[in-house]
């Protein structure tokens, strides 16, 4: 064996630092910091305002501002860009506008009704379309109070919503009787779940509450207790379902965090996260299913 046979391959390191690297973008790619969508941008153009752009990609206004830091009345900026937020100002599934869609034609591909969809994007029945809109096509059954609760067992029942780290406590019905949601036990728990180091309340996201009752009543304790509920944009901008008000921390007393995890797991549209170190289970609402397990 001559002494070329032990030289370098060159190629061969190539492959193989490729391959290095496609696993470790493989697996970076299916962490919770790259489960959701890419960020969006808009550049500001002449005569656009808050309102305006958020209703062209089917967000809340508020979300807009804070997401951006840009305070409320104050005018925007030709040529500023925004961040828009990946999330969506109802529960639902997205769609751009096409060349030649009506709100009939869109209402009959989801199978909803015009009105429905004419709601949900702040618009008329009869308005005309401009391509690229993206508009929001709500779940069933939502409407300007949320989504009707429903459950073959009965009314939903009472929840016991305990604040961990302060003690507070609150016992409330989230739903009537009759499944709809109770706008006041929703600000209830809303403050109950505020910023800890501000204390600015943000009332919570309406298909939140939802999963929350769900959780609720798998579970016999019919308690949870919140970790950690609203928290404020960072300065970085960095987005959190926490500071849109549609994610929360919690730990069910007797069962163990697996079960509440395993059982989050088969609520569609669901953030699960669940960190076995400290016992709590993330939850929040979003378009697209994702899971992780935390340290």
């Amino acid at each position: 064996m001559t002494a070329d046979n032990h030289a370098p391959q060159p190629r061969f390191h190539l492959y193989k630092w490729c391959a290095i690297l496609i696993t470790a973008l493989t697996l970076a790619v299916g962490s919770p910091a790259f489960a959701r969508k890419v960020r969006q941008e808009h550049v500001v153009k002449p005569g656009e305002s808050i309102a305006r752009i958020a209703d062209h990609y089917g967000v809340s206004q508020r979300d807009l501002r804070e997401l951006n830091k840009w305070p409320k009345g104050k005018p925007l900026n030709v040529g500023q860009t925004l961040k828009i937020p990946n999330v969506l100002r109802l529960a639902g599934k997205t769609y751009k506008v096409k060349e030649g869609d009506s709100l009939a034609s869109i209402g009959q591909k989801f199978d909803r009704t015009p009105s429905e969809i004419a709601h949900a994007n702040k618009l008329k029945v009869d308005d005309a379309l401009s391509v690229g809109r993206v508009l929001v096509i709500p779940d069933k059954g939502t409407g300007s109070a949320g989504t009707v609760y429903k459950t073959e067992d009965g009314p939903p029942g009472e929840t016991l919503f305990l604040r961990v780290r302060t003690g507070e406590r609150e016992r409330l019905q989230l739903y009537s009787k009759s499944g709809k949601i109770n706008k006041t036990a929703v600000m209830q728990l809303s403050h109950l779940a505020r910023d800890h180091k501000t204390q600015k309340v943000k009332r919570l996201n309406t298909r939140l509450i939802y999963l929350l009752q769900k959780i609720s009543d798998n579970f016999d304790s019919h308690t949870i207790e919140i970790i950690s509920g609203y928290r404020e944009q960072s300065i970085e901008g960095n987005e959190s379902q926490h500071a849109f008000g549609r994610a929360m921390d919690i730990r069910i007393p007797g069962a163990s965090g697996k079960s509440v995890y395993n059982f989050c797991l088969k609520l569609p549209r669901t953030g699960c996260g669940y960190y076995p170190k400290d016992g709590f289970v993330h939850v929040d609402a979003r378009e697209k299913k994702t899971y992780w397990t935390g340290k």
